[in-house]
């Protein structure tokens, strides 16, 4: 793995997320905080669902995390790579997943969505040193959104819906070379689950503006698929 850049970030995690990273400390594992619940802990937004990626494998340190907390534990993967946890704290219910890492940390963050999604910190290390190594920082702050490759789209479709959900979420433009990915995924929404669809859509259903949303989906053409 290459040097991956970092910086510092004013990160506001929640005492329940500053908890988890206590009790984890110390173990013989590689573990970081990635995706949405580092973007969030940057705009201030509530972190109700914290992604975890370790490097030997997520269900050994999901049932740690449920039996700390008294909370429930189950895999939600038959090949056995994700643990996922639901706890009770003080700032309320939260999900844990914890999966495995996808090759090293680097190759983890460039096979994710988007860049503001790509972002980690290290459980071990100041959470605050934010590992940012394709710039979701700038984009997040840009208020720019944007895919961490150019077939990060058609490699899973329904990132497509996201970009979507994720614009209207937090008033976020798509830029142009992402925002022809997504015109180009519509026809390979065939491809993912119908749960997973009805998932993501029910995600934009329960935004603020969910009527923005669906003119986006006509206009890109992904509503009728």
């Amino acid at each position: 793995m290459s040097e991956l850049a970092t910086r510092q970030a004013d990160l506001a995690w929640p005492d329940s997320v500053l908890a988890i990273a206590g009790a984890l400390r110390g173990i013989d594992d590689s573990v970081y905080i990635v995706g949405g619940a580092v973007r969030d802990a940057w705009l201030r937004r509530p972190v109700r669902d914290l992604d975890l990626i370790s490097a030997a494998g997520g269900r050994r340190l999901a049932r740690r995390i449920a039996d700390r907390w008294h909370g429930g534990y189950y895999p939600p993967d038959e090949a056995g790579v994700v643990g996922r946890a639901l706890i009770e704290t003080a700032d309320g219910p939260i999900m844990v997943d914890v999966a495995r890492m996808r090759g090293d940390l680097e190759a983890d963050l460039r096979d994710r969505d988007f860049t503001l999604n790509a972002m980690a910190v290290d459980l071990a290390g100041g959470l605050n040193l934010l590992i940012d190594p394709l710039g979701g920082f700038d984009d997040l702050n840009a208020k720019r959104l944007r895919q961490c490759s150019p077939t990060s789209v058609t490699n899973d479709p329904i990132r497509a819906l996201r970009a979507v959900r994720l614009s209207v979420q937090l008033g976020l433009r798509i830029e142009p070379e992402t925002l022809a990915a997504v015109r180009a995924g519509a026809p390979l929404l065939s491809r993912p689950s119908p749960e997973r669809v009805r998932d993501e859509l029910f995600a934009l259903f329960g935004l603020a503006r969910p009527a923005v949303g669906l003119r986006l989906l006509r206009e890109l053409g992904l509503l009728e698929i």
